[in-house]
């Protein structure tokens, strides 16, 4: 829909307009072919106020705040409000997100012009009239971070004190107030800090929320968090937000809750707002205040659940969305042990109306177990350190390298630290602490490929001990010799971890289905794919040589230690490339059918075996020959071992092995029932091995580290080995 302009100005009056405003206003303009071609179409309408006019679409409402102060100033809705939000609005008992509304009111001869896309902070309450002072009816002083037990509500716009006053008759004793965010809806024409004072003075206890960026794909239709710059969101969001806070005189020692409206979770949203909300708790403590998330108890509130015991750095509290109606903190989604100690909000009741003293207000029902805000702040009696900036670690994330912790920057002069060095995924959170490791020193260990390393400090003094600081992530530990490339038909590559990655077929265009196997170089730094037509593709230090002439399809690629390959045919063709040593072949030898379904070479690469459906191994060069294996279910694969011999493989995960070729289990010896295995690859120290299923499911045996399976484009056709 296309938006509002500003026609005329009179030249006698001075407009503050914000540089974000002019900026969206001339962007609207030029959409629309200028102002001229704007006034002239049918669906615009013209707005007076106070000598301006204003060109809107025709189906957007008009409300005249003077006409009806009970009208709810809301920026996510397409409106036009004309005077200053009353103390008596009535909005709902929530909303999110922000869209092209516009308010014009008139300060002191002036019209000053507020968006939805510019913000709310310009309705700071600095030229509102004071609101009076409450009589003071508390039995006891409320402090900063006190946990209070009982009932409470949370509304759109913050009540006037008349209103507070008159709900005094109600059973409610804490009120939740939105001080601010960039999804923050409803405009807060009553929130000062004389607000504050006089409320906390007469007895309410104060739940602070902040809306800032949502999930990417929310439900309320905000402003999303960029995953690649979550955490970087999420500090922003906190520093915001205690601005925000102090502006109203809610000093450290207090909290602010965090509103994550509802999303679908899965790996997008559930990454990216788990780092932004880690980000957002770390910077609160660094400023000294309590952390809260709000959320749905299904997504936002089950995220941080499936992080409780990682070392994930989770809030001080959570406020559980679940409209159960059961005025309790006890949800089914949050095991009782976690967030046990008055760390509890439950939102127990959606928007609805109650009349207390003869005043109805649209909120939500809340029952309290946790800390609220009052004005001022606290500081710890015992003065335990408290960090200011996190611990950063210097070293070379590689295995047998040693990562060293330097000291994070903490208040209160501490005297001694502990330590506690974490394994993490590949984006620095989901992590676990690594036994043992608890010094300022860590030597990275070949259980650490494929993860990222973090190290978390705790300072003591005499006073006591601080919470604890965990430093950014290091890069992921790399391992030095590749472990496995998962490929596909279409000429996908995917590395394990740790593994390089020097691009695919795929990646440079390639769209057919004819990818047949793939090969790793020597060192490990490069790989070959072949199609079936006998096209090779090198990759990394893989070399390029001639294509080699054949007489039927290729099905697989074998690399020989000299630098080149054999490419091989189901009917056991084998064609060597450039330089590297021919030692006979099935067909050669009198082989006649279509079923031979793998070859591998001895570790010297100066002979090989290939295996048919049936089970026979024909030995080429100096490839021993052993006694027939037998199988359940025909044979698609042949892996040599490091220490000689080999293994033998079906897609039912079956796994034989000859002598010198140990056997570590297998998928089918472990319940696996299908028929989908596509592919199997050794450790690099020929103790262990992987299978992979055509979904891309990797079965780790021996000493083959287990890893979180990679999401796959296409089905799975192999994996290749370094």
């Amino acid at each position: 829909m296309p938006g509002a302009i500003i026609d005329a100005i009179p030249a006698t009056r001075a407009v503050r307009v914000s540089l974000l405003v002019l900026l969206m206003l001339l962007t609207l303009v030029l959409s629309l072919g200028g102002a001229a071609g704007a006034l002239a179409a049918p669906s615009m309408k013209v707005v007076s106020f106070h000598g301006y006019r204003l060109t809107v679409p025709r189906g957007w409402p008009v409300y005249d705040l003077q006409r009806d102060p009970t009208t709810c100033v809301r920026f996510n809705r397409r409106a036009v409000y004309l005077g200053r939000p009353s103390a008596l609005e009535r909005c709902p008992a929530q909303a999110a997100g922000r869209s092209e509304a516009i308010l014009l009111e008139l300060v002191s001869g002036r019209v000053r012009v507020i968006t939805g896309a510019a913000g709310l902070r310009s309705l700071d309450g600095s030229d509102r009239p004071a609101i009076e002072p409450r009589a003071v009816t508390a039995s006891a002083p409320i402090v900063p971070g006190s946990v209070y037990t009982g009932s409470g509500f949370d509304v759109c716009s913050t009540p006037s004190a008349a209103q507070m006053s008159a709900w005094g008759s109600s059973s409610y004793r804490a009120v939740g107030i939105y001080i601010g965010g960039l999804n923050m809806a409803c405009a807060q024409p009553n929130l000062s800090p004389t607000w504050v004072s006089g409320e906390s003075a007469a007895g309410w206890h104060l739940v602070p929320i902040y809306v800032g960026l949502q999930a990417p794909s929310n439900s309320c239709g905000c402003a999303g968090i960029s995953p690649a710059s979550a955490s970087s969101e999420g500090q922003a969001a906190a520093v915001d937000a205690v601005d925000q806070a102090e502006a109203l005189g809610l000093g450290p020692g207090n909290p602010v809750y965090f509103d994550m409206e509802g999303y679908a979770r899965g790996a997008t949203n559930s990454t990216a707002v788990l780092a932004f909300l880690a980000s957002w708790t770390a910077q609160l403590h660094a400023d000294g205040y309590k952390s809260g998330v709000y959320s749905s108890d299904d997504s936002g509130i089950s995220d941080l659940v499936s992080e409780w015991g990682t070392g994930y750095g989770e809030p001080d509290a959570i406020w559980i969305a679940n409209w159960n109606g059961a005025a309790t903190t006890s949800d089914s989604n949050v095991p009782s042990a976690e967030w046990a100690n008055n760390q509890r909000l439950h939102q127990y009741e959606g928007g609805h109306d109650e009349t207390h003293g003869g005043v109805t207000l649209d909120i939500d029902s809340d029952y309290l177990d946790g800390p609220t805000a009052a004005p001022g702040s606290v500081v710890s009696v015992a003065a335990d350190p408290a960090p200011s900036a996190p611990p950063t670690i210097a070293g070379s994330a590689a295995i047998g390298q040693t990562l060293t912790e330097g000291h994070g920057s903490w208040s209160n002069s501490p005297s001694s630290y502990t330590y506690q060095w974490e394994d993490c995924n590949t984006v620095g959170i989901s992590c676990t602490s690594i036994p043992g490791a608890d010094t300022n020193t860590y030597t990275v260990a070949s259980s650490d490929v494929g993860h990222t390393i973090r190290v978390t400090e705790t300072a003591t003094n005499a006073g006591g001990t601080g919470p604890p600081a965990t430093s950014p992530p290091t890069g992921e530990v790399m391992s030095p010799v590749p472990l496995y490339w998962l490929y596909t038909a279409y000429g996908n590559v995917y590395p394990g971890p740790g593994t390089a990655w020097y691009r695919s077929p795929y990646a440079n265009g390639y769209r057919a289905r004819s990818i047949t196997g793939m090969a790793a170089t020597a060192d490990g730094h490069g790989y070959w794919l072949v199609g079936s037509r006998g096209g090779v593709y090198p990759y990394g230090d893989a070399a390029s040589h001639p294509a080699i002439r054949h007489a039927h399809p290729i099905v697989g690629i074998v690399a020989a230690p000299g630098g080149g390959y054999w490419l091989y045919t189901a009917y056991g063709n084998l064609y060597p490339s450039a330089g590297t040593a021919w030692f006979g072949s099935p067909s050669a030898s009198g082989f006649r059918g279509s079923s031979i379904t793998a070859m591998a070479a001895t570790a010297d690469g100066r002979g090989y075996w290939l295996v048919d459906s049936a089970g026979r191994v024909m030995a080429y060069g100096d490839a021993a020959r052993y006694a027939a294996l037998w199988h359940a279910h025909p044979i698609v694969g042949i892996v040599a071992a490091p220490g000689g011999g080999y293994w033998l493989y079906t897609a039912y995960g079956n796994v034989y092995s000859t002598p010198g070729a140990p056997w570590y289990r297998s998928p089918y010896s472990s319940g696996f029932r299908g028929s989908s295995i596509r592919g199997m690859a050794v450790t690099p120290d020929g103790n262990g091995y992987w299978l992979v299923t055509r979904g891309g499911t990797v079965f780790a045996y021996g000493d083959a580290a287990a890893f979180t399976p990679t999401p796959l484009s296409h089905l799975a056709l192999g994996l290749a080995d370094g």
